[in-house]
């Protein structure tokens, strides 16, 4: 065995192990962003969402019924008077 023939061996040997490197640092990247989010929702979920917030957050989620939550609440506050 010549000297190129373990060049060739060891540096394919080292792209194994620093391509093994980068998935390793890629996949604890993504475990500390899992993290991170996980405890931002926790943070949320311990902060009291106050009523204009909820209403709020309904209507994004549903503009139309909102409107005619809204609609029928007003068509009965106008009934009274």
């Amino acid at each position: 065995m010549n000297d190129s023939e373990n060049d060739g061996i060891g540096s394919l040997g080292e792209r194994g192990l620093d391509a093994a490197k980068d998935a390793v640092n890629a996949a604890a990247e993504q475990v500390d962003k899992v993290g991170q989010h996980l405890k931002d929702k926790v943070e949320a979920a311990k902060r009291p969402q106050t009523y204009v917030e909820m209403l709020k957050d309904m209507t994004k989620a549903a503009p139309l019924g909102m409107l005619a939550v809204a609609f029928i609440g007003g068509m009965l506050f106008a009934r009274r008077r």
